[in-house]
């Protein structure tokens, strides 16, 4: 009996223990396209996107016409997941013009999109697209996407 109670006093211990605080998101890939169905890309913008400085783009970006295109999206493939929130900010001239929260649940493997409406003379210029992991208390830069619109 003494053996029976013992277990039982370990297996509460445990369960009472906080789980170890979760990493960030690992993005492995992302992309500006012309739509996403069933959550993938679709007809995306070359060059591919890449993670880049905060201020300054490194290497080749997407350049999308405003005269042709009227909507883009920003797509993203991440890893190592964990309930939370992350947001899509969409930067031009260090403003954000838009933002959205993108609830994550708990899963090995995660798409997350968003899309911005494009206004031709309005949306010219040099844009980023800034991924944070929040939290109530905090917000973690996670990537910087470079774009243009011409």
């Amino acid at each position: 009996m003494l053996q029976r109670s013992t277990s039982c006093l370990i297996l509460l211990i445990s369960l009472s223990i906080p789980p170890p605080a979760s990493a960030d998101p690992r993005i492995l890939e992302l992309m500006f396209a012309r739509s996403v169905v069933l959550r993938e890309p679709v007809n995306p913008f070359l060059p591919g996107a890449h993670c880049q400085g905060q201020n300054d783009s490194n290497g080749p970006i997407p350049i999308i016409d405003s005269q042709v295109e009227t909507e883009i999206y920003f797509w993203s493939l991440f890893t190592d997941a964990s309930n939370g929130v992350l947001h899509h900010s969409w930067v031009k001239n260090g403003v954000e013009r838009y933002g959205e929260d993108i609830k994550i649940g708990e899963s090995g493997w995660w798409r997350s999109w968003s899309a911005k409406s494009i206004v031709p003379k309005e949306d010219t210029g040099k844009w980023k697209v800034v991924v944070s992991r929040v939290d109530e208390q905090t917000s973690k830069v996670l990537c910087v996407v470079h774009f243009r619109i011409e």
